[in-house]
């Protein structure tokens, strides 16, 4: 008798303990939550970081350097918060990246402009899977563009420095 008892206590706590509101079905994001999602140019614009720019020296060189002014044309797309290179299937990102390697100066062919070209490919895909994620905060792609920026401008300084050091002409002791 009393194991009947507590079955049955069981049984009618289980049944009341269950979610039975069926009224509320989930909704679809209304187009407030979706823009407050996109990022603005206003917010870009808010980003801290150094931006070097080329010098005269480094803009002669890089004027016939095609991918290097590509490249440039969409950083500024960036700056005014259009994102759909960045936002395009990986593989275009992926093959003009190697376009961009191969197609570098002679002049501009060092271990250290490669290795800034590598840190710029890196973030490039790092942004190109934080932009293409619907669950990733807004925080993490401004961040992750301010990382695009910084590799960007990190590669223009390391261009200007190669450039002014062979403008020094500075000779090696023997």
């Amino acid at each position: 008798m009393r194991f009947k008892l507590l079955f049955f206590s069981l049984l009618i706590a289980t049944l009341i303990a269950c979610k039975t509101d069926t009224q509320n079905p989930e909704t679809e994001p209304s187009t407030e939550e979706e823009q407050s999602k996109s990022i603005t140019r206003k917010e870009i614009e808010g980003l801290k970081y150094n931006d070097y720019g080329l010098s005269s020296d480094a803009q002669q060189v890089v004027q016939n350097w095609q991918k290097y002014q590509e490249l440039n044309t969409q950083i500024e797309y960036l700056k005014k918060a259009d994102l759909s290179f960045l936002k395009s299937d990986i593989s275009l990102i992926t093959t003009f990246i190697n376009d961009f390697k191969t197609e570098i100066p002679k002049a501009l062919n060092t271990n250290e402009i490669n290795s800034r070209i590598t840190a710029l490919q890196t973030k490039l895909l790092k942004l190109n899977s934080l932009l293409v994620l619907d669950n990733i905060s807004k925080k993490e792609q401004l961040y992750g563009l301010k990382e695009v920026f910084i590799a960007f401008s990190n590669l223009n300084l390391q261009i200007n420095k190669k450039l002014e050091f062979e403008k020094n002409n500075i000779t090696k002791p023997q």
